[in-house]
């Protein structure tokens, strides 16, 4: 089970929806979680994710028209994974089977290139960067994933 810092976040109390937004101190343990049902929630992972949070750079090519090609660079962050895939937070959003490279997500093994396929993206709004997003991806080719030491997420 993943473990959290008691980290204050602000939410609107209860009374205040549709009035006046008054923000309520309240720590991460009381906010209160729409997880799906447990089942099904279970069912749609493959595999065990371990914490794993590392900065990698990644490059995406995207055919314009038939005849031009564009490469989009950018950095994200690493807030997961498994053996055969990964949780991403980055800046501009994929659509679904969307293939695109990341490299350094191995430590200790120099600059590792690995080609994952989207299979989900939603929107995150952040504050201070505007629009982030949660990319959940699948490995398609590069080395496997060294998950021993990391714990497990839940």
């Amino acid at each position: 089970m993943a473990t959290h810092d008691d980290k204050i976040l602000f939410f609107p109390s209860p009374e205040s929806i549709g009035q006046e937004q008054n923000a309520v101190p309240r720590t991460v343990a009381q906010v209160p979680s729409e997880k799906p049902d447990t089942t099904a929630y279970l069912e749609r992972r493959a595999e065990v994710r371990m914490d794993y949070k590392q900065s990698c750079s990644y490059e995406v090519l995207e055919a314009i028209e038939e005849e031009s090609v564009v490469i989009r660079q950018g950095e994200a962050f690493t807030l997961n994974r498994s053996k055969e895939g990964v949780l991403l937070l980055m800046g501009q959003a994929l659509f679904d089977k969307q293939i695109f490279e990341v490299q350094n997500l191995q430590t200790g093994l120099g600059s590792a290139v690995n080609v994952f396929e989207t299979r989900w993206a939603r929107p995150v709004p952040v504050e201070s960067f505007g629009e982030l997003y949660l990319v959940g991806c699948q490995r398609i080719f590069g080395p496997l994933a060294d998950a021993s030491a990391q714990q497990p997420t839940e």
